[in-house]
């Protein structure tokens, strides 16, 4: 099938379609106002944008500094060919998520009194400051990916020159921002600094690929604003339902983050090498499988025991919604992936890996949406459920996420072209790209 064919069969059409249809109600809803396109009210201020577009989707995007941490900082060198198109899925999904928030917010034009007015105490400040900061550093992550398509090796090295400097500085300039202690600025940025010159002087080993300053200003950003999402739900225990709410939701945020992340990392790139005709890389993918497990067991782990010393355990097994909504998320999101990765042929398998990484997906979504939706009492009689111009805004942003994937996968040195042939011939992939001898699980 060529590249033009692949971009426009019917699969490609109805994701225009799509696409162009949130396009139009999104227009709408700006002409003629949030109500002309939603069902929210008093009761529910927040709804499917906010837990769909924003809570899930952030999380969706964790695989970025998940998988940057793990070859850049911990070692995991033999996962480096995930490490570039993590990256771009997570820097898409970013723009995606700010596309979603400016359009329920309204007022697009208004965003810069975020970085001109500092709300210290708003949790949202932070989040708010995070994405931005963290949207600026999977640019510049990026940014190679481009440098390399047309060649610019004086380019190049300039960005590996300057970016690590940019990430110091928006580092140091959100210490400013969130904190306002001279101690703590000239502490974080002092450690920075001192960080830098020990890995330009070589005392400390320098990464030809990418600076690791880079990487780590990336990791400290996802981590706080990841954790911080659940930190706003902290503030209305009132409202938030027992089997969600706890005093370790920014924990639980950040943890199912990192599961997500991993598992995303699965169903990309699956379902890439697939769009490329490409064998899928096996042997790395079980690897990743296999922390996907252990990250599914801390979090089941964690949820259990926050539920059971909070006295929280007996609202699961009452027959209500919240409930059911319950054990639809645990059972699809944790229980029936673990039972897959337990069997070594699930992590070996290109299939199962897939299967059991897309409900861990799957599972993330209905969290958030039973966080942001299900589990909120709502002061009023009102009742929320999404009326379908939201849900298709929200269809049209993913539907625009693909089709944009798919053209950059095409266009860029995004997935490396030349891994698949590498690893065959050294030995550490059989036929079909998997790996000789099976994988361990």
């Amino acid at each position: 099938m060529s590249e033009h064919k692949s971009a426009t069969g019917p699969g490609g059409r109805l994701l225009y379609l799509i696409a162009g249809l949130g396009i139009v109600i999104a227009l709408w809803r700006f002409a003629n106002g949030i109500g002309a396109v939603s069902n929210l009210n008093q009761g529910y201020p927040w709804g499917f944008w906010i837990g769909f577009d924003i809570l899930a989707g952030i999380a969706l995007a964790a695989g970025g500094f998940v998988v940057a941490a793990l070859v850049h900082i911990f070692g995991g060198e033999r996962y480096h060919p995930l490490v570039r198109p993590a990256i771009f899925t997570a820097f898409l999904g970013y723009l995606l998520f700010i596309t979603g928030l400016l359009v329920d917010i309204g007022r697009p034009w208004t965003f810069w009194q975020m970085i001109i007015f500092w709300h210290h105490e708003s949790p949202m400040f932070e989040v708010g400051w995070c994405v931005m900061m963290y949207t600026t550093i999977l640019f510049l992550e990026f940014v190679p990916a481009v440098l390399e398509k047309y060649k610019k090796t004086v380019w190049l090295e300039r960005w590996r020159t300057y970016s690590p400097w940019i990430a110091w500085a928006l580092v140091v300039l959100f210490t400013i921002a969130l904190i306002r202690t001279v101690a703590w600025v000239v502490a974080v940025g002092g450690v920075l600094l001192l960080f830098q010159i020990l890995v330009h002087r070589g005392v400390i080993r320098r990464d030809p690929r990418v600076p690791t300053l880079l990487i780590i200003a990336g990791v400290l950003f996802s981590t706080m604003h990841q954790s911080s999402l659940g930190t706003v739900f902290t503030m209305v225990p009132h409202k938030l339902h027992p089997l969600w709410y706890s005093p370790i939701l920014p924990v639980l945020f950040f943890t199912s983050a990192v599961m997500t992340g991993l598992a995303m990392v699965i169903v990309e790139a699956t379902l890439s090498a697939r769009y490329l005709r490409r064998p899928p890389e096996s042997d790395l993918l079980s690897g990743i499988g296999r922390g996907l497990w252990w990250a599914l067991i801390v979090y089941l782990g964690l949820r259990t025991l926050d539920l059971a010393v909070r006295g929280a355990a007996a609202e699961a097994f009452a027959v209500t919604p919240q409930s059911l909504a319950f054990w639809l998320e645990i059972l699809v999101g944790v229980v029936i992936p673990l039972a897959m990765l337990v069997s070594r042929d699930s992590v070996s398998s290109d299939r199962g890996l897939f299967w059991a990484s897309l409900l861990v997906v799957i599972g993330l979504v209905i969290n958030r949406l039973n966080v942001a939706i299900t589990g909120i009492h709502a002061a009023t009689a009102e009742r929320y459920v999404p009326h379908w111009m939201e849900i298709a805004v929200s269809a049209g942003i993913v539907s625009a996420g693909i089709l944009v994937y798919r053209a950059v996968v095409r266009w860029l040195p995004v997935i490396e072209e030349h891994q698949h042939a590498d690893r065959t011939a050294s030995g550490r992939t059989g036929a079909h790209g998997r790996p000789a001898g099976g994988s361990q699980p």
